[in-house]
């Protein structure tokens, strides 16, 4: 059974992590260019953890990161390939978003802090 405090505060969560998410893809370049384009990958493996964790809550909280970070990963990789299906889904804000366009070894260690600050954030929430 699920704890009603997890669950709010993993909601409550994503709905945060989304909002920085969206906020550090439309800040201007220059400065912010970095965020947009490197520090949002911590954001999209935290969100991606928070989101497994509502789905699978009883899975270990390393397992759930770990998932998260390969599908990060994984989508990232995927940046090579532009398929002419995929290319008016790239060309869409939300598609740019979460499919990205270019791929990018940079963004690797930004996934990883994502993972660690992902799985903080899941020792915080489960119930002890």
């Amino acid at each position: 059974m699920r704890d009603r405090n997890s669950l709010v505060k993993t909601i409550v969560l994503i709905v945060l992590v989304a909002a920085l998410g969206v906020l550090s893809k439309i800040l201007p370049g220059g400065e912010g260019s970095w965020i947009s384009n490197h520090l949002a990958g911590a954001f999209y493996v935290v969100e991606l953890a928070l989101i497994l964790q509502l789905i699978f809550p009883d899975h270990l909280s390393f397992v759930l990161v770990l998932a998260a970070f390969l599908g990060t990963s994984l989508v990232e990789f995927l940046q090579n390939w532009h398929p002419a299906f995929l290319e008016p889904v790239r060309d869409s804000f939300l598609g740019h978003t979460i499919l990205g366009s270019t791929f990018s070894w940079l963004d690797f260690p930004w996934y990883v802090a994502g993972a660690f600050i992902g799985w903080l954030l899941l020792q915080w929430i489960r119930p002890r």
